[in-house]
Order: C-alpha cells, then structure tokens, then sequence
C-alpha cells in the first residue's frame, strides 16, 4: 500500500484522486458498432438503437455482448415464485432476515407529510408510480442487492417495481437473485442487462415497460446510460468502485481493520480500500496483516490487485486529523476502529455509511444490518445519501391559507412582484385582496 504521512499530503492525495480524469474504457459491443467507443457515446448508441428497435435492440445488442441468442427477455413469473423453493432453508431464512431488517429500518425512515397546526400548509408524501432496478450479474451473483434496493421501494409504495439483472441465451438468472426478488415482491424480472436493459427500462420495448425511476449498482457502461436517460426519467446516483475507509488507532484489531478491507478490495480491481490511523506503528501492523491474509487469500486476485493499484496508507497524529482526512475522501463506507468511535461519529460530514466499532463490520451492512447497502462513491458523498425509502417518493408542498393569512401576506407578495417587474404576478396578488376587502 501506498503510505503517507500527515493531514494535508493526505488532503492533497486524495484531491488527485477525485480529480484525475481516469482513462476511458473503450467497447465496439463485440462488433455492434464499427469503432471502438467510450461509455457515453457507446451508451448514446444503444439507447438510441433500444428506442427505435424495442426488442429487437435489446436481443441483437444482448447477443452480440453475451455471445448466445437471446431466447426470452422476461423470466416466467412461476420460474421467479419457484426459486424460493429451490434455494436451501438456510439461505432462504437468511434472505428473510435480511429482508426483514432491511424493511424494518426502511419503516423508520420513511417521511410522513405534515401540515401546521391551523391546516394551512404542509407537505404531502407521495410514491413514485414505477421503479426498475438493476442488478448486475458476473462473478457474484448479487442477491442482496435486490433486497437493498427492492424493499425500500416497496416500503416506500411504489405500486410496480421491475427488475433487470443479465443472464444469456437461455439461461435463467441466478436463482438467489430470483428468490430475492420473490420475496422482495418485484412485479417482473427480466433477463438483460447493460446499457440496453437501462434504456428499455427509461423507453419501454414491447416487452419491458417503461418506469419512472431506475435505481442500482453497475459496470462504467450501466452508469453511462443512467447518465444519459437522466431527466427523461429518475435515477438514484451514478456508482463508481466500491470504496472503505477504515479509520485506526491502537486500540483496533489489525485483523479485523485488515479483513475489512479486503472485503471490499475483493469487489473490484478498481476498489479504493483505504487506510488511515493516529501513530505509525499501527498502520505497520495493520499493513503487515493486510499482506498476511492476502497470501493466505484463494480465489481471484480482485483484492490483490485492488490493494497494490489503489491500496492507500494514511498516519496522522490525532483521532480528529483521521476524521479530516475523512471527509476529505468522503468515502462509500466509513469504518471507525478507534476508542473514541461513538464520539467522533458527530464529527464526520461525508461518508455514504459510518460502521462504528468492531461489532458492527462493514460485512454487516452489505448484507444484514438494515441500512441499504447502495451508497454514493466518488466524493459523492458530499451531497449525495445512500438508497433509502426517501428515494422513491415525492414530497409535494401544499398551500390552504384562509382570509386572515392572506390579509396578512397579499401585500407583501404584491410589493415582491413589483419588485421584479412581474406585473401580473402582482395583479394576481392585488385582485384576491380586493375581493376580500374591496378597493
């Protein structure tokens, strides 16, 4: 890993990180298009080519990426209901747990409208109609992911929700996610994914229809075309690599504050796990225990890779440098390993999720914990929140002033008009007043 040494190279660091234009991934959809492009015209191609064709766009572009002609785009409703039943009582029972944790503090959460004590004015809280969700498919299947995002939903009210998650030819999708997605109660799932499975969601085909709001993690090409259907429909946030802070002093555990960060390393080669303790001695345990387990590690290299490419060390000198540094990254996931943790949590002000002590891993929050595991990255935790109930639903002011409010209020609206030149702004002002009480 990468060390440094003090608050403001840390600051300065990460700065470059978060400014640093990465270079462009390139794709020519296995030949879909004649030269090789980046995200955002390639995902400008497919949702243009998924609006004129429907179906047809969204099978030829699937079979070209998978390799396999698409035989089905929606999964039979009683292949989705079955998958309960196919999965073993364990991981079913784990799922519900999940489940219901995950409802439970979506119910906390969720706003109430309100109004003033005279009735006048207040705010109404109203679901969104329709919501698709994308989950992506590959190495892990991500059953979790259709609980974090489908039940906040749900609790929400949202009357349909669709899922989207890839699989080829004519293979089912992976039966975890399809046992999710039954007992998270999704309307209809269908079999594809990428950016044409984001523009049938925005546009609707003949097959898939078109919703309101599209939620979900994905690859550089799925976010490109969350970007580009922005406006003509809603989107949660764009997602980049998974991201953990883990913030340590003496008293922490260098194998849990190590084992939390390959966790997150494991997701993705371009994951940012990141370091930061009060004093060097240890961070140079923690360090030494991050390469213990990793040559202990089986499987993919992902973590390996994760933590030599973007591995970062930070040593600071007290607890509240270590929160400075931060909300200077403004981390996905923010793990407080200190004897301080419960104190210092009043002090972070960008973080997607704070995991406070030992007990309450990052692990958990993935999976189990209650909070969605969805969450900004990017810095965008600055000004963005991780997915909650809040995300799908509108919240609508309304206004039912009586004869004292207006005659307490009309003029000064109409001076306001007049102010800016909006004549009939203060017409309109000025007319309900003398209707009230004549010239």
């Amino acid at each position: 890993m990468k060390r440094i040494v003090g608050l403001e190279a840390a600051v300065e660091y990460f700065e470059q990180v978060r400014s640093s234009s990465r270079k462009g991934q390139l794709s020519d959809g296995n030949g879909l298009f004649d030269v090789p492009l980046e995200p955002a015209e390639f995902a400008s191609r497919v949702i243009r080519d998924v609006r004129r064709e429907g179906d047809n766009a969204v099978s030829r572009i699937s079979e070209r990426l998978d390799g396999a002609p698409l035989a089905f785009i929606e999964v039979p409703g009683d292949a989705v209901s079955a998958a309960t039943s196919l999965v073993s009582s364990e991981d079913r029972a784990a799922l519900r747990l999940a489940m219901e944790r995950v409802r439970s503090f979506q119910q906390a959460a969720a706003p109430r409208g309100w109004s003033d004590d005279s009735g006048e004015f207040g705010e109404v809280v109203t679901p969104i109609d329709s919501v698709g969700v994308y989950v992506p498919a590959g190495r892990a299947p991500l059953a979790s992911t259709v609980l974090m995002t489908v039940v906040p939903a749900r609790v929400a009210g949202v009357r349909e929700v669709v899922l989207c998650t890839p699989a080829p030819g004519d293979e089912l999708p992976n039966v975890h996610v399809l046992a999710a997605a039954a007992l998270a109660g999704v309307d209809r799932v269908f079999k594809i994914g990428g950016a044409q499975a984001v523009a049938a969601m925005a546009y609707g085909t003949q097959t898939v229809p078109a919703v309101d709001k599209i939620c979900g993690p994905g690859n550089v090409w799925v976010t490109a075309a969350k970007r580009a259907v922005y406006g003509d429909v809603g989107i949660d946030g764009v997602y980049g690599p998974t991201e953990t802070l883990v913030v340590a002093d003496s008293s922490a555990s260098p194998e849990l504050a190590a084992a939390d960060l390959i966790a997150q390393a494991e997701h993705d080669i371009d994951a940012f796990p990141v370091l930061v303790t009060v004093g060097e001695g240890i961070a140079e345990r923690i360090e030494d225990e991050i390469a213990r387990q990793l040559d202990a590690m089986e499987g993919p290299e992902t973590a390996r890779r994760s933590v030599r490419g973007n591995g970062v060390s930070v040593v600071v000198d007290t607890a509240e440098q270590a929160i400075a540094a931060a909300n200077a990254f403004a981390p996905e996931h923010l793990c407080l390993l200190v004897e301080s943790a419960r104190e210092l949590r009043g002090s972070v002000r960008s973080a997607g999720g704070i995991f406070i002590g030992e007990h309450s891993g990052e692990v958990l929050g993935d999976y189990v914990a209650g909070p969605s595991h969805v969450m900004p990255t990017g810095g965008t935790a600055r000004f963005a929140s991780a997915l909650s109930v809040r995300d799908f639903v509108r919240v609508t002011p309304f206004l039912d002033l009586g004869e004292q409010s207006l005659l307490e209020v009309g003029s000064a609206a109409s001076r306001l008009a007049h102010i800016e030149g909006l004549e009939g702004h203060a017409a309109a002002a000025e007319l309900r007043l003398k209707l009230l009480v004549g010239e």
